[in-house]
Parts: C-alpha cells; sequence; structure tokens
C-alpha cells in the first residue's frame, strides 16, 4: 500500500480521544477528578463511536476499504501481529463502552468488573495508537518506545478536554473542580516532557532518517503546523492558563474556606465562589483552552505520520 496518510492520522487521533474520553469519565466517577464533577457521564457516552469510527477509518486505509477485503480478513487472522492485537483490542473497548454507556443511560450503576475492564481496555485503545507506528521498523523517526507514551498522555490529554467540553453544554449541573484544571495542567506538562525527550532521544542516535524526519518537523516544510499549532496553540496557550488558574486557586481557597463555613471540601468549595470577579471569562478561556488542546492532538498526530521518512523506497507494507 502507500504512504500512510490522513486517514491513519485521524484514526490515531480519534482512537486516543475516544480513549481518553472514557478514561476522563471514569476518574471522575472514581472521584480521582474531585467530589463534585460533572464530568462522569459524557465520556463513557462517547467514547465508543469515537473509537468505532476511528477503527473504521484505519480498516477502510490499511485494508485498502471494499477493494481488497481479503485484507481486512487477514487482519483478524494473524496472532503474530501488533496490528491484529490492536484490531481485538479496539474491538473489545468498543463493546465493553457500549455496555457502560447503556447502564449511564439507564441511571443503573454498572458491574464494577465493566467499568474496570473498560478503563484497561481504554489504557490499550490508547497506547495501540502509537505501538501502531512504533512497531514500523522501516520508519527510524516512529521506532520510538517513546511513541506510544506520546499518544497515551496526549490521549489522556485530549480526552478530559473533549470530556469537559461537552459537559459544559450537555449537563445541566455545572461545577468548576480546581482538581480538573489540575490534572489538565500535568497532563499538558507531561506531554512537553515527553516530547522534548523523544527529540533528544532521536538527535543522540545514530539513524540519521530519524533525524531528517525530526528536522522536517523542526526547521523544515512541517515546521509551522508544529510550531504554531502542536506547541503554541496546543501546549504552551494552555498551560499558561491553567498555570495562572492553579495558582489562583491556591491563593483564593484559604480565604473562601473561613468565609464559607458551611463547606468543608477543598474541591466542592469552587461552588461557593461568587460569580464577580471574571469567572465567566475565565470559564470561556477554559472551553477556549479545550479545543487548543485537541487541535494540538490532531496536529501533533497529523505532523508525526508526515514527517516520517522510510529507509525504502516510500512504501509501507
Amino acid at each position: 500500500m502507500g504512504h500512510w496518510g490522513w486517514l491513519i492520522a485521524i484514526y490515531l487521533f480519534l482512537g486516543g480521544l475516544g480513549a481518553g474520553a472514557y478514561l476522563s469519565s471514569f476518574a471522575a466517577e472514581k472521584g480521582f477528578l474531585g467530589k463534585t464533577t460533572h464530568l462522569n457521564r459524557v465520556g463513557y457516552y462517547v467514547s465508543a463511536p469515537i473509537v468505532a469510527f476511528g477503527a473504521l477509518l484505519l480498516i477502510t486505509d490499511l485494508g485498502q476499504g471494499l477493494r481488497q477485503p481479503w485484507l481486512i480478513i487477514k487482519m483478524f487472522l494473524n496472532p503474530t501481529s501488533v496490528m491484529t492485537w490492536g484490531i481485538y483490542i479496539l474491538t473489545a473497548f468498543i463493546f465493553v463502552a457500549f455496555i457502560k454507556a447503556y447502564f449511564v443511560w439507564k441511571k443503573r450503576p454498572a458491574p464494577e468488573v465493566i467499568s474496570y475492564i473498560g478503563a484497561i481496555l481504554a489504557l490499550g485503545t490508547a497506547a495501540y495508537t502509537g505501538m501502531l507506528l512504533a512497531v514500523v521498523e522501516g520508519v527510524p523517526f516512529w521506532n520510538s518506545y517513546l511513541m506510544p507514551v506520546i499518544f497515551v498522555v496526549s490521549a489522556l490529554s485530549t480526552g478530559l478536554s473533549l470530556t469537559s467540553l461537552l459537559a459544559h453544554f450537555f449537563e445541566k449541573r455545572q461545577v468548576h473542580e480546581a482538581k480538573v484544571t489540575q490534572v489538565h495542567l500535568w497532563l499538558v506538562s507531561a506531554e512537553i516532557i515527553a516530547v522534548a525527550a523523544f527529540f533528544a532521544l532521536v538527535y543522540s542516535g545514530s539513524q540519521e532518517v530519524a533525524k531528517l524526519s525530526a528536522t522536517r518537523l523542526l526547521t523544515g516544510s512541517l515546521a509551522l503546523p508544529f510550531w504554531i499549532l502542536f506547541v503554541l496553540v496546543g501546549l504552551v496557550g494552555p498551560l499558561t492558563f491553567y498555570v495562572q488558574q492553579s495558582l489562583s486557586h491556591k491563593n483564593t481557597t484559604p480565604s473562601l474556606m473561613k468565609e464559607q463555613s458551611a463547606y468543608h471540601d477543598v474541591d466542592t468549595i469552587q461552588q461557593a465562589q461568587p460569580e464577580a470577579g471574571g469567572r465567566g471569562k475565565s470559564q470561556n478561556i477554559l472551553l477556549l483552552c479545550d479545543v487548543a488542546v485537541m487541535v494540538g492532538g490532531l496536529t501533533l498526530r497529523c505532523v508525526i505520520v508526515f514527517a516520517a521518512f522510510p529507509v525504502w523506497s516510500g512504501y509501507l507494507i
């Protein structure tokens, strides 16, 4: 088959996005994002459809759609292939995520085993989006153990952003959790560290072809989308605001605890904060940051796919 292109890049984004959305609602449900968060439903609703659509793009591209359907069948019948493992993981995750979404929609508690299996499969799905590239030995730029790490962190970040964005518009109960902003900050920071480590590893290695790909990203034909859409829009902009918000929460929490004696939880204290002081403006900027993080996540996948120089004639098998 020919060069991997847009369909693969979009799949890599959607696979991570859906998996991250599931994990965001799972984390909210288990109290990891604060005790009053409103993110514990919407991520479950959207995760399976997003990953299913991404998987359809993957199978269509790798199996050449209806032109060579036997390639699609072959992908399910090769137990030694990482791609086959990934197809099984994606299929299992979509199935379990739909079951979990059904219980949430019916407002019935799902068996704990379903929720945890879904979370494990979501992590596997996010990691597979990176493994799909990392195992391609003919493309040295992709062939790094850090590729799955970058994609998992980005999946968590974009998934949390999507869940926060959708919850703002579709959940009736609106609660701003300081914990959510802190997690956003940690994830974006981790992504910056992982990407920096990846480039350091590439340039310290002996693969000249990988260095050519990295240079193509940093200073070559893909530098503009990399630095503007990924670094500036997707990382630096949101990080700056998350830092400002985290510092603001630390400064305001002590006074709020004194003024609101009825509230005893640091997370729920955010509900008692007055609307004055630019709260609405901050909320709008948070929503823009959610969009920016997702734009950065999509750009990351695209530039990584398009920057790759193979060591052969340019065709991936």
